[in-house]
């Protein structure tokens, strides 16, 4: 059984393992509905123990859907992707959906100038890169935040900037970075600033995404 909730995941939860990604593809101005045959999705099934939150998001545009899953082990999840009509099945509620992936946290900062306890993040912005392995996809995180640094320094003082997440894929074939941002406007200004650039040099692909809603288990 699960409840929703409106928080957001922390990202850096010491339990999370792994984490499954979905993008679903929707018609223009869809997204909303799309979530919600998601969200009841989910919660139609068996909820694992080793789910710890199933988190939905729509994009700005409104033409896909995101589902971030935490699991504390990897071995559940792959039983449970294996098994037809699983909770994780998320193809199963959107016909034609690409798989979900797994992915791990590999890095994270976080913003300097937010204050403690941090605001409740508003926009997301991700994006995804292609990687040869996993060896080349940590050379290529660590490079990308090697030469942030070098260009704006360590402290990360962005306008609205709470934290980037880099993640990797299981199989290292794919880099996921994923951020937090108290408003959408402070996510644009450091997109068009930052972001855009690298997404045109290294050929990643990005949107920006709002919370939709977040799925616990129920104690």
């Amino acid at each position: 059984m699960s409840h929703a909730s409106t928080s957001r995941p922390v990202i850096e939860n010491p339990r999370s393992d792994i984490v499954l990604v979905g993008t679903v593809p929707t018609r223009s101005g869809k997204a909303a509905q799309t979530a919600e045959a998601v969200v009841a999705h989910w919660r139609s099934g068996e909820w694992p123990p080793e789910l710890l939150s199933l988190t939905v998001y729509t994009s700005s545009e409104g033409d896909s859907v995101l589902t971030y899953a935490q699991w504390s082990a990897q071995e559940p999840l792959r039983q449970s992707l294996k098994e037809e009509g699983s909770i994780s099945d998320t193809a199963s509620a959107v016909p034609g959906a690409p798989a979900p992936v797994p992915y791990r946290l590999y890095r994270a900062v976080r913003g300097s100038g937010i204050a403690d306890p941090a605001p409740v993040a508003e926009s997301f912005p991700v994006a995804f890169f292609g990687a040869e392995n996993d060896q080349a996809a940590r050379a290529f995180v660590d490079a990308l935040f090697a030469g942030e640094e070098a260009a704006e320094g360590q402290d990360r003082d962005y306008p609205g900037g709470i934290s980037a997440n880099m993640h990797i894929s299981v199989d290292g074939t794919s880099v996921l970075s994923f951020s937090e941002w108290v408003t959408e406007a402070n996510a644009v200004a450091h997109i068009e600033a930052v972001w855009e650039p690298v997404l045109k040099d290294l050929g990643g692909t990005g949107l920006l995404y709002r919370h939709f809603r977040t799925l616990l288990p129920t104690a």
